[in-house]
C-alpha cells in the first residue's frame, strides 16, 4: 500500500515535465508550419514585386525613347523656325532698305540711278560669312548669341554691332543673369571683341576666331 502510494507521488511530480516534453514537440512543429508558410508568402510577393518592377522598367525605356524622338524632333524643327526667322528678318531688312532707298531717289528725281543707288543699299544690308547670308548688324553673328539672347540686349538697347562692341562683359553679364539662370550661364567674355571685328568688316580674322572658340568661350 506504501508503494502504491509513492508511487503515484512520484508520477504527480513528474507530469509537469511530461507535459513539457509533449508540448515541445508540438510547438516546434507548429512553429515550423507557420515558418513554412510565411517563407511562401514572402517568396509570392517577392515574385510579384519583380514582375512589377520589370513591367514598370520596360514601359520607362519605352516613355525614354519616345521622350528622345520628340526631343529630337522638336530640335529639328526649332531650327527650322530658327532659320525661317533669320531669313525673314533679312528680307525684312532688304526690304526696308530699298523702300528708303526708292523714296530717297523719287525725292532727288533720279531715274536711271535708282537702279543703282538700290543695289548698293541692298548690298549694305547684307553680307556674306561662313557661307551664309547677315543682315547688318544682325548680333546672332557673335558666336555664343542666339536668338532670344539677342532679344535680351535688343531690349537692353543693344540693336547694333558697334553698340555690342563697346559694352563691356561685366555688363552683359547682369544682363544675362537679370535674365535668369537659363542665360546667366553663357560667358559673353568675347562677345565685344567678336563684335568689333564684325563692325570694322574683318571677317577673315572673325571667322578664324570663331573657329578656335567653343560656344563663344575662349
Amino acid at each position: 500500500m506504501l508503494s502504491h502510494i509513492l508511487l503515484n507521488c512520484s508520477i504527480m511530480d513528474n507530469l509537469p515535465t511530461a507535459l513539457a516534453l509533449c508540448l515541445i514537440p508540438f510547438l516546434l512543429g507548429w512553429l515550423a508550419a507557420r515558418a513554412y508558410y510565411k517563407v511562401g508568402w514572402l517568396r509570392d510577393q517577392i515574385a510579384e514585386l519583380t514582375g512589377r518592377v520589370s513591367t514598370l522598367t520596360e514601359e520607362l525605356t519605352n516613355t525614354r525613347m519616345k521622350l528622345a524622338a520628340a526631343e529630337a524632333d522638336s530640335e529639328a524643327k526649332g531650327e527650322q523656325i530658327r532659320k525661317l526667322k533669320n531669313d525673314l528678318m533679312m528680307c525684312e531688312g532688304e526690304r526696308m532698305a530699298l523702300r528708303e532707298q526708292a523714296a530717297q531717289a523719287a525725292n532727288a528725281g533720279g531715274g536711271g540711278g535708282s537702279k543703282k543707288t538700290a543695289a548698293a543699299a541692298v548690298t549694305a544690308a547684307t553680307i556674306m560669312f561662313a557661307d551664309k547670308k547677315w543682315k547688318t548688324d544682325d548680333l546672332k553673328i557673335v558666336e555664343g548669341i542666339g536668338p532670344k539672347i539677342e532679344e535680351l540686349l535688343h531690349n537692353a538697347d543693344i540693336k547694333t554691332w558697334k553698340a555690342l562692341s563697346k559694352t563691356s562683359a561685366d555688363d552683359l553679364k547682369d544682363i544675362l543673369e537679370a535674365a535668369g539662370p537659363n542665360f546667366n550661364i553663357h560667358d559673353p567674355s568675347t562677345w565685344a571683341q567678336q563684335a568689333g571685328l564684325a563692325d570694322q568688316g574683318k571677317w577673315d580674322e572673325l571667322k578664324k576666331w570663331q573657329d578656335e572658340l567653343n560656344a563663344g568661350k575662349e
